[in-house]
């Protein structure tokens, strides 16, 4: 559910992005499409400590680190030629476009692999087919409210952040060095095309 919904935000951000007429829509779509896109960054790390035992784990995380990175650095190659050619707005488009038929492959085929959600449909199951209450999963009892999934997923989280020093540290680090990956990938463009007089597709 929270992959799909975010999918289809995702979708109909790019979507919004290509008819967008002014900067503060296209600002706001920006950024409700990095929290949308986010999601399959943050938990794809759960999902594969679901779906592989530890000793097989290594691989699959290394191929979609190895993608994720390779996304970044592809991106430019390809969205030069296609921007100075098309536009940015078609480029907007076709990227919303694009991700239709892999969003409909994954309400489809993409099944939950969190062993507690599947439990707790296998008893929801056992509870209609059998008319016994009786049949619950562990997950189901011991499910906090949502008040206390926020607080850990956020109030907690900062408290960490400020509290412990290698969580501090870490993620300063990891910002540090984004901050320089996307400046240095805003630097190119700038030096290429308004100090070289490159063209858009060959600054990329």
């Amino acid at each position: 559910l929270v992959y799909t919904s975010g999918f289809v935000g995702f979708c109909l951000c790019f979507i919004g992005l290509a008819l967008g007429r002014n900067m503060a829509t296209i600002l706001v779509l920006r950024t409700i499409l990095g929290g949308c896109g986010s999601i399959g960054t943050i938990l794809v790390g759960g999902t594969f400590d679901d779906m592989f035992i530890p000793e097989e784990r290594a691989v699959p995380m290394a191929l979609f680190s190895h993608i994720a990175i390779f996304g970044t650095m592809a991106a430019p190659i390809y969205a030069g030629f296609a921007d100075q050619g098309i536009g940015w707005r078609w480029l907007e488009g076709i990227q919303g476009l694009s991700n239709i038929p892999l969003l409909i492959v994954v309400v489809l085929f993409f099944k939950e692999t969190r062993g507690g959600v599947f439990l707790q449909k296998r008893a929801k199951i056992l509870r209609q087919d059998t008319g016994d209450e009786r049949w619950v999963a562990q997950e189901e009892l011991e499910a906090p409210e949502l008040k206390d999934a926020l607080y850990n997923s956020s109030v907690k989280a900062i408290a960490m952040l400020l509290s412990e020093p290698v969580v501090f540290f870490f993620g300063m680090w990891i910002a540090f060095t984004w901050f320089i990956t996307f400046l240095f990938l805003s630097v190119i463009t700038i030096t290429f095309s308004e100090q070289k007089h490159w063209s858009e597709g060959l600054t990329g």
